[in-house]
């Protein structure tokens, strides 16, 4: 299972507009449910700076497909 930060970030990085639009739609569908506190964003902001500055990694479509399948095994 993928840690909220995780998602995020996955979410950040990816530029498949479909992917986003599903994404969307299905915090849309859960409102209130997604809130973030102070704390979660001050982590979100100090990761998403590291990755500015080339520290951070990003991971390819198919690279967070193989990710999930070795975690179900």
């Amino acid at each position: 299972m993928f840690t909220k930060l995780d998602l995020i970030e996955r979410i950040i990085a990816t530029h498949d507009e479909k992917v986003l639009e599903k994404v969307g739609k299905a915090l849309k569908s859960k409102k209130g449910e997604f809130a973030f506190t102070k704390e979660h964003l001050a982590l979100l902001e100090e990761r998403r700076e590291r990755r500015r500055q080339g520290l951070g990694k990003g991971y390819a479509l198919n690279e967070v497909k193989r990710m999930v399948k070795s975690r179900r095994k």
